[in-house]
């Protein structure tokens, strides 16, 4: 017995011991190409950690907020940036535990957390009524930011936003041992990297955010892949909020007491998105809708021109 004892132990060590070095070789390798690069006095100094954002353009305020991913950052609006400045003063964030911003070890990220977060920045940094854009689940920290303070958001432009029936989601047994597994220091960390792997994004982006995977830059996949391993694992704590839905939160009573335009973009590939903006239009008469087609979940990144002509056709 006390052999075998010894035997789990040592076994125990060398896995710990390997799990390690691959951690830091996956860290290392993915970050040395500094894709993300840092502009010197970037960053709002918010209660929660630091957030990095970027300012361009002259006119009416817009803000940029991405998809909810560690992998995610202001990136995905990095095509259509330049044509939106040219009327608008944009302003592009990378939200907390994404991208250049800080990614504190919080076992508490919820929905709340981002809301909150959207509006002080826009009472910090942008200091009057602005308009939002935002993709999939960022739509519904939109939704509920507007929903308390309709008087800091003008109009809302949502990019594929989740469903009502997926925002409703609560969490269960199985996903907080997903997400128990995710905070362990060690072991959390190898899962981690297995998760938002090079092969893992780009899987993501020929099935579910591209429609032509022809489109796909080798530029973007590395990009996503060093956002998801700046501060080396510090994703992994929002990864493991998202992936046990605590993100999640019904938004079918505010939504319908919103009295700002809303106009929804959807890609047309993408499965659903007839059905949800169906639903979308059905709880609040002030939506209007619009499709690019040949895209999916990132129109914006795959067919900027196409994106542009939807917006400026509102």
């Amino acid at each position: 017995m006390k052999r075998r004892l010894e035997k789990l132990m040592k076994l125990t060590i060398w896995v710990s011991i390997a799990m390690y070095l691959a951690n830091k070789f996956v860290e290392s390798s993915a970050t040395f190409r500094h894709l993300l690069r840092v502009k010197k006095d970037s960053f709002y100094k918010w209660r929660h950690g630091k957030i990095y954002y970027t300012k361009t353009g002259s006119g009416s305020p817009l803000l940029l907020i991405h998809d909810l991913h560690p992998a995610s950052s202001q990136q995905e609006w990095s095509k259509i940036i330049e044509p939106l400045s040219k009327d608008h003063t944009v302003y592009a964030i990378d939200l907390l535990g994404c991208g250049r911003s800080e990614k504190p070890q919080l076992t508490s990220y919820c929905n709340y957390l981002f809301v909150q977060l959207i509006n002080d920045f826009i009472h910090d940094v942008i200091k009057e009524k602005t308009d939002v854009y935002a993709t999939g689940k960022s739509g519904s920290f939109v939704i509920m930011a507007a929903n308390m303070h309709s008087d800091i958001i003008n109009e809302i432009t949502l990019v594929n936003p989740e469903s009502f029936g997926r925002l409703a989601v609560l969490p269960d047994f199985r996903s907080k041992i997903v997400k128990t597994a995710l905070h362990l220091p060690l072991f959390g960390t190898f899962l981690y990297y297995q998760l938002v792997s090079r092969n893992q994004i780009e899987y993501q982006f020929t099935e579910k955010y591209y429609y032509n995977p022809f489109h796909l830059e080798d530029k973007t996949i590395f990009t996503y892949y060093e956002a998801a391993h700046t501060s080396q694992s510090g994703g992994r704590h929002l990864l493991a909020a998202i992936s046990s839905n605590y993100m999640n939160f019904d938004i079918r009573n505010a939504f319908p007491k919103l009295t700002n335009p809303v106009h929804l973009i959807f890609g047309r590939e993408l499965p659903d998105a007839e059905q949800i903006a169906e639903a979308y239009q059905k709880a609040n008469k002030h939506t209007t809708c619009s499709f690019v087609e040949k895209t999916k979940m990132l129109p914006q990144l795959e067919a900027p021109k196409a994106f542009i002509s939807s917006v400026t056709d509102i």
